[in-house]
């Protein structure tokens, strides 16, 4: 069994299935990424915990448990239901929504999205308009404050879309105040396809474990790098075919791996929360680099036991999330027709998994409107008595505030007026809560 004849097509469709086959590797590892089994702990805490203020509005339409949303100046809120395919309104009171966008415009919808990826990330542009990445067209759609396509944007570098649409493990882009795009890029090495009459084969080279932060300028179509971060490899890949001609995709994936977690303030300062040692590096708007000191952080060691017990709890997940990602492969051309690629997973031995719990999760830094960001260690998750706690750090990286969130609930966004805008989670739907501070 062989690849059909080289040509430009087929590597355009290789490199497109790289993309794929590098996003469902790391959807499957940022399962283990997000979850944690430790309590938190007081030690070290010069600062106060003090729990979430008062909800003043409650949805009564439910959403997935994956959402972007955007506030705007009127108090309504756009939300992105990455999980249904569908962009809401929701007015002021949350009470009653409206679809404006779904993947089939359906619904009363003015818009349709993209068929072949869902765009996870709505975002903030000029006054209350918003962008949405559609992959299929590799374009940006400008919608206004209603939820309508005003006008569709090309992007200054299509082939990245996919990543922008990403809505887990690669930041929320943003738009910077001179009017540029700024999200993680990321490098992800091509395989070669074997030389023409050799058997079919599908090596997987070895993927960075760096990316970069760009930031692209609309008018210019310019692309220039602002600085790397340590990223989460999707898990160590290989491949090989099975019996019946389809590739097999072997995963093996450590638990405990992380990656740097990054963020754009207010003022278009750069944040990045390394996770080796939870400490900032800056890139401020003026174009200033520095670092600030190592934050307090609980460091909890992990005994052999105790790794085993993780392992054994994520498993379910990941055969849950392979499923998912499975359905959404390409599929190989060959002479005798396509060919299936099959995910399969494994872990590390327990000595080659970390001692420590790191830092920061996936996901787990998001940056308010008044030039602070809110992160949730990794060992600050599930309190039996509780939530998150999450560190509000400011631009000197310093925590001058903790916030304990009620049990399931996870921080959505944020709002004019110091509104926070939260998830309700209750099994696979959540309602969307909006609160204060104190």
């Amino acid at each position: 069994m062989q690849f059909l004849p080289s040509s430009v097509a087929l590597a355009r469709k290789l490199e497109r299935m790289s993309q794929r086959l590098f996003v469902a590797a790391l959807a499957v590892s940022l399962c283990a990424g997000s979850t944690s089994a430790q309590a938190p702990s007081s030690t070290a805490a010069k600062v106060a915990t003090h729990p979430l203020g008062a909800v003043t509005a409650t949805s009564t339409d439910s959403v997935g448990i994956l959402i972007a949303l955007r506030a705007l100046s009127t108090g309504e809120v756009l939300v992105n239901d990455v999980q249904r395919s569908r962009v809401l309104l929701f007015d002021k009171t949350l009470k009653t929504s409206k679809v404006v966008m779904d993947s089939g415009a359906t619904g009363g919808a003015t818009g349709g999205m993209g068929g072949s990826v869902t765009s996870g990330q709505l975002i903030p542009f000029a006054g209350d308009s918003s962008l949405f990445v559609d992959v299929s067209s590799l374009s940006m759609l400008v919608l206004d404050p209603s939820g309508k396509v005003a006008h569709v944007m090309s992007l200054p570098r299509p082939r990245d879309a996919m990543f922008l649409a990403q809505p887990v493990g690669f930041g929320t882009p943003q738009v910077d105040p001179k009017g540029r795009l700024v999200y993680r890029g990321v490098i992800v090495n091509l395989p070669k396809p074997p030389e023409p009459g050799a058997p079919m084969s599908f090596t997987l080279p070895e993927q960075p474990d760096s990316a970069p932060i760009v930031r692209a300028d609309f008018d210019t179509r310019k692309v220039d790098t602002l600085t790397t971060i340590k990223a989460l490899k999707p898990g160590k890949m290989s491949m090989a075919p099975d019996k019946e001609g389809n590739m097999a995709m072997k995963i093996v994936i450590n638990p405990l791996d992380t990656g740097d977690e990054w963020a754009m303030i207010t003022d278009g300062s750069l944040a990045i929360v390394r996770a080796h040692d939870y400490h900032i590096d800056w890139l401020d708007a003026d174009g200033t680099r520095r670092s600030t000191p190592k934050m307090p952080f609980d460091w909890k060691r992990l005994t052999d036991e105790q790794k085993q017990f993780k392992i054994d709890s994520l498993r379910p997940q990941f055969e849950t999330q392979l499923k998912a990602q499975s359905t959404r492969l390409p599929t190989i051309p060959t002479p005798n027709g396509p060919r299936r690629i099959l995910i399969n997973f494994d872990f590390p031995p327990l000595k080659d998994i970390p001692d420590y719990e790191p830092p920061v999760s996936p996901g787990s830094v998001k940056a308010d409107l008044d030039n602070r960001l809110w992160i949730a260690p990794r060992t600050a998750a599930t309190a039996s008595d509780g939530g998150l706690r999450y560190d509000v750090v400011d631009r000197n990286g310093e925590i001058v505030d903790r916030v304990q969130f009620p049990k399931g609930r996870v921080l959505a966004g944020f709002g004019p007026g110091g509104a926070i805008y939260v998830l309700n989670i209750s099994g696979k739907t959540a309602v969307l809560e909006r609160a204060t501070l104190k």
